[in-house]
């Protein structure tokens, strides 16, 4: 099942100052280009994995999906993608640093 991100009424008001009236034909060519781009930039996914996870983990996982009104599938996807590529940041071990650099200057 896949979810639509809505925007919020604040959100749509501040971007609607940037919005600019276009010609019908050019909206569809921008449309098209825009279909492309994300077309082209989509990776195929054909690894398939199952998982054990402890229930109250995996449902709180799926919280924060719903929270940030994606699939489950798709937010674990940007997990471990961001972790198998170093781009996932623990934050805890961030503060560490922090808290030392701090102490020490």
């Amino acid at each position: 099942m896949k979810q639509k991100k809505d925007l919020t009424a604040t959100q749509v008001e501040k971007s609607a100052e940037q919005w600019k009236s276009v010609h019908p034909n050019k909206a569809k060519q921008l449309k098209k280009t825009i279909e492309n781009l994300a077309a082209s930039e989509r990776v195929k996914k054909d690894a398939i994995f199952t998982a054990r996870l402890r229930q109250d983990d995996f449902d709180n996982f799926k919280k924060i999906a719903e929270e940030k009104r994606i699939p489950y599938q798709t937010l674990l996807g940007y997990v471990i993608h961001g972790y198998a590529n170093g781009t996932l940041v623990d934050v805890s071990e961030i503060e560490k640093v922090f808290k030392k650099k701090l102490k020490a200057g």
